[in-house]
């Protein structure tokens, strides 16, 4: 999956090399006023949604994404879930939400099917949209201060205008970050879990691959962006 992000030395690829001229961005929602307003409204949900959605995790399922994640410790005699920094619990709760999926149903699509709140309720319409959620790697191309930003997918190579409040705050344009983003209006809203990797300030050389993920695919590319993720997270802290 990696090669992707590897400059072209003249090899034959596959997938789309990115210029600086490329022309493929999604254009930015008519209704684009309502839809942060209506974003904004409900965006505090996901958290609690999230929270309701991790009771439904047993033990199995816990330690099953441990092991992936490389997460278990035996210390103290016992085995059990550690995690070397306070950000990496979110990011393993995300990851445990969405990505644990016995017989190809996550936790959340359980929360889903159980169909606990009304059809029309917030947390139902939010809920359907998380059963679409998906993992990848993205590239800010443009920040929106009205409440987002524009990102080109690195696998699908489509560009995506992605709900956010904090992002159009700092100086991200350029940031390379993971993130599991899911249909909202018109648009697209994420998780809330951000797996950093840097900034690129120019795409040229960088290489999309034109294409859909499999489920286990997405698992697996999952798993390396939280391991380079993980591994820069712990070279900063180092480094203090």
């Amino acid at each position: 999956m990696t090669r992707m992000l590897h400059e072209d030395h003249g090899h034959e690829q596959d997938g789309h090399m990115i210029n600086g001229a490329d022309s493929g961005q999604q254009t930015l929602p008519e209704d684009l006023e309502a839809l942060v307003a209506e974003y904004k409204r409900v965006m505090p949900l996901m958290p609690v949604l999230h929270g309701a959605i991790s009771k439904l995790a047993g033990k199995d399922a816990i330690k099953a994404c441990g092991k992936r994640l490389r997460m278990i410790s035996s210390q103290g005699g016992r085995p059990g879930i550690q995690f070397g920094h306070e950000l990496e619990m979110e990011v393993f709760q995300d990851y445990l939400l969405y990505m644990y999926r016995p017989r190809g149903i996550s936790l959340v699509r359980q929360m889903f099917n159980r169909k606990r709140f009304p059809a029309e309720s917030d947390e139902q319409r939010l809920l359907a949209g998380m059963v679409q959620a998906r993992f990848s790697l993205f590239w800010i191309r443009e920040l929106i201060p009205a409440g987002g930003f524009l990102a080109l997918d690195i696998i699908s190579g489509k560009d995506f205008f992605i709900l956010d409040m904090a992002l159009p705050q700092v100086e991200a344009t350029g940031l390379l970050a993971g993130l599991r983003i899911l249909p909202f209006g018109h648009a697209w809203m994420h998780t809330g879990v951000s797996l950093t990797l840097g900034s690129i300030a120019d795409p040229c050389g960088m290489q999309t691959e034109d294409r859909v993920l499999t489920e286990k695919e997405e698992r697996a590319f999952n798993e390396e962006i939280f391991f380079r993720w993980r591994s820069l997270l712990r070279e900063t802290d180092s480094g203090e």
